[in-house]
């Protein structure tokens, strides 16, 4: 402002045509001076209230802003809604120990039943193992040999009433390689089929054959039996019917 005010005097000083020692200022002039000063007092005092207006609106702007995202992160951490678990209805079986899951009737047996084996015409305690990818029956003096040009083995199986050694000879479908738990050797294991009867399941299967003496069931049902037809229940034992009057396939 004293810049703007001294800048003014000079004007009018030089206007005024001032002789040399003598100061005059023209009439109205001082009165001009003070008008322009108040005018831009007046423009300088509402600068400083729009920026002040603009200064609150800013803030005002941006607590809002914080408080949005305060709110979309505080939705997004929020804990899920636990909800409580949809009861389980557990299917039940008929008199023949049949379920029906998924359209499909089942067989519910338990994780021990009497299994009836063709052309052995045995009955044998079989345990049931859903880790077990092939059934496997005991069988002991395996023998290989050929017959019509085809891979034949001839065994032994007791017979789980008499407690004698029975000898019977069956085609060899293929063979698998087993590895042993206690050594890196393996052996080969010839694989027959049988016909077996299972509560209502009656069909041919294929069997691994293998000493199981020192096992506590001459007969493992494995996953190839059943898968798709079967339910099994390990807290039970020898649960499905028995009825052995299934003829072969």
């Amino acid at each position: 402002m004293l810049k703007w005010s001294i800048a003014i005097i000079s004007s009018a000083l030089l206007l005024g045509g001032c002789a040399p020692g003598h100061l005059y200022i023209e009439e109205g002039v001082v009165e001009s001076i003070d008008q322009r000063l108040a005018t831009q007092d007046d423009q300088i005092n509402r600068l400083n209230d729009t920026q002040l207006q603009v200064i609150k609106q800013l803030a005002a702007a941006q607590e809002t802003v914080i408080s949005q995202l305060q709110s979309s992160i505080a939705e997004q951490v929020k804990p899920p809604e636990c909800k409580p678990a949809p009861r389980l209805v557990c299917p039940q079986a008929d008199n023949n120990g049949s379920l029906m899951l998924g359209g499909l009737e089942k067989q519910l047996i338990g994780e021990a039943e009497r299994v009836h084996i063709s052309p052995l015409d045995l009955v044998f305690n079989a345990r049931i193992d859903t880790g077990a990818t092939t059934s496997s029956l005991d069988a002991r003096n395996i023998q290989r040999f050929e017959r019509d040009g085809r891979r034949w083995v001839r065994f032994d199986t007791r017979d789980p009433e008499t407690g004698e050694d029975i000898s019977f000879e069956r085609p060899v479908v293929r063979r698998v390689r087993i590895s042993q738990s206690i050594s890196d050797d393996y052996e080969r294991r010839p694989v027959v089929e049988l016909h077996f009867t299972l509560g209502s399941i009656s069909h041919t299967a294929e069997f691994t054959l293998s000493d199981r003496d020192h096992l506590d069931f001459p007969l493992l049902i494995g996953r190839n039996v059943l898968r798709d037809q079967m339910v099994v229940d390990v807290s039970k034992q020898y649960i499905a019917p028995i009825d052995f009057l299934f003829q072969p396939d």
